[in-house]
């Protein structure tokens, strides 16, 4: 009988910490990508959290990180020019502590050298319904005018509104498939309905995306031959 009390008393905390202890697979911890949308910085940019560098190779114009992980709290970023130690531009960010779904964010420097910035964007990583996939824009040029999104040359919209330097849409759902179902998102002038970029994509069922408009209307000293371009980045 003795026996069999330990053994019901053992289970008991055995289960009572099990209830209590976190989940390894959902830590709490946030989650970040850093995008590079710096049109004319030609080294690349070098990512840091605190003072432990992220990258391990230059992070070249259009390119991305995964995502991260990170504690939750306030976080001290910084970004420079690769292999220098010449800031491109710094900051603090709170970044929240999500216990069921980590808190995921996109970093991206933005703008020319004399008026670099980092922009932080938190991002909606809601799995897409069965047959789905998801889209949204992040407007990353600082002299491209306000764009919206159409697939081909539909006549509506994607967004309810038109997205302006450091702005992003909601993310929409697009009918896709395992295979992936092929569109062409025509980026276009707000105000003309002007096309100013046209990125091919292939939406593949329950996938994540975001496309990212960035390069410069002006060239620059530094990379003269510098455009509007976009990215297509994959956020799962």
């Amino acid at each position: 009988m003795k026996k069999n009390l330990l053994f019901v008393a053992g289970l008991m905390s055995v289960l009572l910490f099990s209830s209590c202890a976190k989940d390894p697979a959902n830590p709490g911890y946030a989650q970040y990508m850093f995008i590079n949308a710096a049109p004319d910085v030609a080294a690349g940019l070098d990512f840091y959290v605190g003072d432990l560098k992220q990258n391990i190779l230059p992070i070249a114009f259009g390119s991305n990180t995964i995502y991260n992980s990170t504690t939750p709290g306030n976080k001290a970023i910084k970004v420079t020019i690769a292999g220098q130690q010449t800031i491109f531009s710094a900051n603090n960010y709170n970044v929240s502590d999500l216990r069921d779904q980590p808190a995921r964010y996109t970093l991206l420097a933005v703008n020319k050298i004399q008026n670099a910035e980092l922009v932080w964007i938190q991002d909606n990583l809601t799995t897409p319904a069965p047959g789905k996939a998801h889209l949204r824009i992040i407007h990353a040029s600082e002299d491209a005018p306000a764009v919206n999104a159409f697939n081909g040359t539909a006549t509506t919209a994607l967004y309810p509104a038109a997205v302006s330097f450091k702005g992003s849409t909601s993310f929409v759902a697009l009918d896709a498939t395992l295979l992936g179902t092929s569109y062409s998102i025509q980026i276009r002038n707000a105000a003309t309905n002007a096309v100013v970029r046209t990125q091919p994509m292939t939406a593949v069922d329950g996938k994540i995306y975001t496309i990212v408009v960035r390069g410069s209307v002006t060239p620059s000293p530094w990379v003269p031959a510098n455009t509007v371009s976009s990215t297509l980045v994959a956020n799962n």
